[in-house]
């Protein structure tokens, strides 16, 4: 008995060490999306210290980063589109925050549950995306302009 649980326990060890490697391997497109929009950010608006990372595939995909450029003394939200395009730079209290957002969305649409709250890019329109769990059991969206939390659209599907 004592060969069968040994055996259980390799068994288990090696199926979560490939399930972790796999998932690393998968991540790795996305890290260096993140390392290079940074690399793009620091040397565009001179971006030093950054506090949150949100990545948004929409039309274009791009990568939002909240934090302190060299300049500024208040949180500064930049915009890097993926491929080439302009760096869009905004303060942070200049459009609503994510709890904001998820205030409106709450108030609104009244979600079973919030799944995923990202800052965002449309058209050069800066954007919250909200995903969540409508009263219908349906994965929904919900996008809200950042500047001032209006309704830009939504859509649902069935799982």
């Amino acid at each position: 008995m004592k060969k069968w649980g040994w055996l259980a326990l390799i068994f288990w060890g090696i199926l979560i060490w490939q399930a972790w490697s796999i998932y690393g391997e998968a991540m790795v497109p996305k890290r260096s999306m993140v390392e290079k929009a940074f690399a793009r950010a620091k040397e565009a608006v001179g971006l030093v210290d950054v506090k949150k990372v949100y990545t948004y595939y929409g039309d274009e995909a791009c990568t939002v980063f909240i934090g302190r450029t060299k300049q500024e003394e208040t949180d500064v939200v930049v915009w890097v589109p993926e491929k080439k395009g302009d760096i869009v730079v905004k303060k942070a209290n200049s459009g609503i925050s994510e709890a904001e957002a998820r205030a409106i969305l709450q108030r609104d649409r009244h979600p079973q549950r919030v799944i995923d709250v990202t800052l965002g890019m449309e058209k050069g329109v800066p954007l919250w995306e909200l995903t969540y769990i409508d009263a219908e059991g349906r994965y929904s969206f919900y996008y809200l302009h950042f500047a001032d939390g209006s309704f830009l659209k939504r859509y649902s599907f069935q799982r």
